[in-house]
């Protein structure tokens, strides 16, 4: 097993146990891919959603806060690769997709901006 296929399972492990409800268990609570913006959506099965989160700058080791939400989703579960056309409906609440980081391996964190 190659490096890229244990990332990919152990990100999807991590994303498992703390991922938003699915759309089965919980229409309101689950996060919707909205591509080009355009509802009803697909249905993500794995993602994890945060109101807020902190990084740490790298060249102080301080925490740095933001408002801006994010969602951390493996590459593969994703519809389309992200732009910011597509929206992200999280919690039931409407977001655009401000900016794209992919960890380089399996995921990417996309950092929201209520539309």
């Amino acid at each position: 097993m190659g490096w890229a296929s244990m990332a990919q399972r152990m990100l999807g492990v991590s994303i498992r146990a703390f991922s938003e409800p699915t759309a089965a268990l919980d229409p309101l609570g689950a996060v919707y891919w909205l591509r080009d913006g355009v509802a009803p959506g697909v249905p993500l099965a794995q993602a994890v959603f945060d109101s807020a989160h902190v990084t740490v700058d790298p060249e102080t080791g301080a925490p740095v806060s933001s408002n801006n939400p994010v969602l951390g989703v493996r590459v593969i579960d994703l519809p389309n690769e992200p732009t910011n056309r597509d929206r992200v409906q999280a919690r039931g609440v409407l977001y655009k997709i401000h900016d794209v980081q992919s960890d380089g391996v399996a995921g990417v964190m996309l950092f929201l901006r209520k539309v």
